[in-house]
């Protein structure tokens, strides 16, 4: 009867671990595919118990939604209660020296690149391990630089032009030098050439890192810092910039040089910007946190949005700097057989700091796209049939200017994280 007693209570037990298995299973499953919108819902509906697992997948939710600080929180409870051959560590280091970089903690970030490749390197590919290599060199370059920081002295409303290239320049202000930057969500951190560093008087910080473009073709950069920044009445304090050779961002094909970019780490901590199409930047001072269902989230420094094809959730890159929108491989396959049906193959592009490649892509005509209730024609998609970078491997494509000038007004909500047409 004893003997029975125990069997039938460790029965019991396992019985009570199923359910939380099969949770993680499928919280993994999510992770991996980077379903961040399913992850989210997933996570907020478990009512369990909190276990190392869900505490990981917690901090990777809190992560991708732009909450830096309660990801933090998450994943060292993770890190601490987790075995050490738990299976999601590399991971969680990772997303956690991500959450360091937005929080512009950059000694932080990098020790836990350092840590990385110490104490995990019999589970990094050589890949990896070279990235990391890479982003620690970043990081501990900027080990000594203040955290980034912003104030308002009101809201700003801001005139913006499109340049040769059609892409969106803002006039800034640095050491009393006035100069107009490329506006870019796409760009992981702010670029700047060497020549125009030089100009304003920026301190140049000593690093040979090597940076990728849009065609995953690597360039070799070092850093700067800017103590301080005047973009209307918005002032940024400490904004960290790749220092890219000239030629890196000139475009011979036009005559077309860069001197600047405005990147994804300035533009979040503006909190709330519009965009109208009629050029001008909005930034207003204040700006509450509303309640609303995201649409947008984080892959690193990328903005990524949810958009609706077909009745089909569908993850997209978000980028301002890109004149037109991309539709990647995922999204060939999503519909492979009408993509076959109702369009041709040509020839196409793509290129950015690097150079450029040529692929093969369809020309699908009027293609609809839902995001955030309002739906956008494209009057002519490029389908690409093969990756061009690494978000090609995963997402869905790159939405770009061709979608946001559609309609008179934009606006990416950085807390809500939601992106509104109007």
């Amino acid at each position: 009867m004893k003997n029975y007693s125990i069997k039938f209570l460790l029965l019991i037990v396992a019985l009570a671990q199923i359910p939380v298995f099969a949770q993680s299973d499928k919280l993994e499953v999510l992770f991996k595919d980077r379903q961040y919108f399913d992850l989210r819902d997933a996570v907020n509906k478990y009512s369990g118990k909190d276990t190392p697992e869900i505490l990981f997948y917690r901090g990777v939710v809190a992560n991708r939604f732009n909450e830096p600080e309660e990801s933090i929180k998450f994943l060292q409870k993770y890190i601490e209660r987790a075995g050490k051959d738990a299976a999601n560590l590399v991971d969680a280091h990772e997303i956690l020296a991500d959450n360091y970089t937005k929080t512009y903690e950059y000694g932080k970030a990098a020790d836990v690149y350092k840590l990385l490749l110490k104490r995990f390197k019999d589970k990094l590919d050589a890949a990896k391990t070279e990235d990391f290599k890479n982003v620690f060199g970043l990081w501990d370059a900027l080990r000594n630089i203040p955290r980034q920081s912003v104030s308002f002295g009101g809201d700003s409303t801001i005139q913006g032009l499109r340049d040769k290239a059609k892409l969106l320049n803002v006039p800034i202000k640095i050491n009393n030098q006035k100069m107009d930057f490329v506006f870019d969500t796409g760009a992981n951190i702010s670029t700047i050439t060497s020549s125009t560093a030089a100009q304003l008087g920026l301190k140049i910080i000593e690093s040979n890192v090597s940076v990728g473009s849009s065609t995953d073709k690597k360039v070799m950069s070092k850093l700067a810092f800017a103590p301080e920044i005047k973009l209307g009445s918005v002032n940024i304090r400490n904004a960290v910039f790749l220092v890219l050779d000239d030629k890196s961002l000139f475009f011979p094909q036009i005559n077309y040089q860069i001197n600047g970019i405005v990147g994804f780490p300035l533009i979040e901590s503006f909190g709330k910007v519009s965009l109208t199409r009629d050029n001008q930047i909005l930034i207003a001072a204040k700006s509450e946190k509303i309640k609303a269902e995201p649409n947008m989230c984080l892959e690193g420094l990328t903005p990524l949005v949810a958009a609706t094809y077909k009745n089909r959730r569908m993850i997209f890159a978000f980028d301002t700097g890109a004149v037109t929108s991309d539709f990647y491989r995922a999204f060939y396959k999503a519909d492979e057989a009408e993509i076959k049906r109702l369009s041709s193959t040509e020839k196409m592009k793509v290129g950015g700091a690097g150079g450029f490649t040529e692929i093969t892509a369809y020309a699908l005509k009027d293609l609809d796209l839902t995001v955030g209730g309002k739906t956008a024609r494209f009057a002519k998609a490029r389908v690409t049939t093969e990756p061009t970078n690494e978000n090609s491997h995963y997402l869905y494509g790159n939405l770009g200017q061709d979608l946001i000038n559609q309609f008179e007004r934009m606006t990416l909500d950085f807390r809500a994280m939601q992106i509104i047409f109007e």
